[in-house]
Parts: C-alpha cells; structure tokens; sequence
C-alpha cells in the first residue's frame, strides 16, 4: 500500500472498475465453453459475430451463466495493473459489475471471485452500470462506457484495450489502456483527482 492509497479516506474520489475481460479473463473462459457446446458442421468463426445469432446468444447465456463460471475465472494481470495506478492516485476503488437480470447465481459467485481476489474491495452488482456515481470508471465493454458517461459526463473513462473497443472515440475524457501508455492514463488519472477536489459541480449528472 502506497502512502496515497493509505490517505484515500471517505472524502477522496472514487473509481469504479470492471470485472469481466478487466480484472478477470472472461472470454477466453466463454469461447472454450462454447466450444464445448458446438455441433459437428457449426462454424467456430460465428461465434466472434457482432451480434451473436440467437443460437449462440442463447449458449453465451448458458456459458456465463452456469454456477462457478465467474469463480473459476483467472485474474487478468493488465486489469491488476490499472487497480494498483488507481490506488497509487488515491482513488477509493469499488469493483463495479454488472449481473444479468434472470441468473442471480450469477450476482454471487461474482462477488465471491472479488471475495477470494481483492477481499479488501467494496463490490457493487448492478442492473445497470449508469446508475453509479463514479469519478473514473475503468471498462472494456464501449456500451457501458458511453452509458456511464452519458449519465456522469465528466467522469474519466479508462478503456482496458480489448479487439471489440480498438474503434473507441477517445478524448478529453476517456482513454484506452493499451500498456504502453501508462504515463498518459497517470496524468488523466491526476487530473480528474485534482478536478474531483475543485468541487461537487465536477461530477453532476445529466
């Protein structure tokens, strides 16, 4: 623990940071399940379509879904990464993830995942990541991302590079992490720590 981190008291500013394909590796723990699931003269490369047809959309569920799929999950070290750059900026840090309406076994073994890998974390499921005030919100997942800003719009977003965001609108206020430009994620980081310190007026909704 950084001296930062240690002087993050409840005034300080809070980042929220995603789970699945940021903290944990989801999807390669999804396409070996749907490998499973696949029927002879089916194609693997329909199962990286945007959208997903309804049959593979209905097995993405039943993947994700079944009881300790997100326990089983393996960190993912680069998510580790931009926990600690948060912490070392001395944001209050709340794992934020979101838990499908009609599974809520899904909701616990989530918490359980964060249970056995940040015990010290605050977890927060919810039916709708929007509804969440945050000053940073770290996620790989666009959709989300632009909810969130949309409702906080001057939130920073950092965007975990993943395939599916490599077309993400950057700006001001959102950033891709790609590794290698950590000192520009730091200097964002800085400067909406300092802006959160300017007052309530930096993070009013819309």
């Amino acid at each position: 623990m950084s001296c930062v981190e240690a002087s993050a008291g409840a005034g300080a500013p809070v980042a929220l940071i995603d789970l699945g394909d940021t903290l944990c590796d989801c999807t390669p723990a999804l396409r070996a399940g749907l490998a499973r699931l696949r029927q002879p003269g089916e194609r693997e490369g329909d199962e990286a379509l945007a959208p997903l047809p309804p049959y593979l959309e209905s097995r993405r569920r039943q993947v994700m879904s079944a009881p300790g799929f997100w326990r089983e999950l393996a960190p993912r070290a680069p998510g580790f990464e931009l926990l600690a750059l948060l912490r070392d900026a001395g944001f209050r840090v709340h794992v934020l993830t979101k838990g499908p309406y009609d599974a809520p076994q899904v909701w616990a073994d989530k918490v359980a995942w964060c249970r056995a890998h940040l015990p010290d974390l605050p977890v927060i499921v919810t039916d709708d990541k929007a509804r969440v005030h945050g000053h940073v919100l770290v996620d790989d997942w666009l959709p989300y991302v632009e909810g969130w800003q949309r409702q906080w719009p001057a939130g920073l977003a950092i965007v975990p590079a993943q395939p599916w965001n490599i077309q993400a609108a950057l700006g001001r206020h959102r950033i891709r992490d790609d590794g290698r430009n950590r000192d520009a994620v730091t200097a964002a980081l800085r400067s909406c720590r300092e802006a959160a310190a300017d007052g309530p007026r930096s993070s009013a909704p819309r």
